[in-house]
């Protein structure tokens, strides 16, 4: 069980991007429900977790929930007031200030790398 206060320990930087490893991905529990799972992450990351949406993954027809880990909350806050007054954001400030996870109804996670 990953605790919060621990969670510095699973972040690696890439140049400037902050991302959670995979070390991270493998010591979290293994979940039997989508809700289980969310739960348990908003639990450590608090308002950093944001639901992004779902989607039917068509190859084993579940619905697959999507959400970001919030790593620079500034970037990504411009990022987003961008894409609603443009319709799009560019940089690599924006795309490198989140994570994706994607999360399945059984409680399967996959994180973006």
């Amino acid at each position: 069980m990953i605790h919060k206060e621990e969670l510095d320990r699973y972040y690696t930087l890439s140049g400037k991007r902050k991302l959670l490893s995979r070390q991270f991905e493998e010591a979290l529990p293994r979940f039997h429900t989508h809700a289980e799972a969310s739960e348990y992450l908003k639990s450590l990351f608090g308002e950093d977790w944001v639901y992004l949406g779902s989607q039917e993954d068509e190859d084993d027809d579940q619905i697959v929930y999507c959400y970001t880990i919030v790593h620079d909350r500034p970037s990504w806050e411009e990022g987003r007031r961008k894409m609603k007054e443009t319709g799009f954001a560019s940089g690599t400030d924006f795309i490198h200030s989140s994570q994706d996870v994607q999360i399945y109804e059984n409680g399967r996670i996959w994180i973006v790398y």
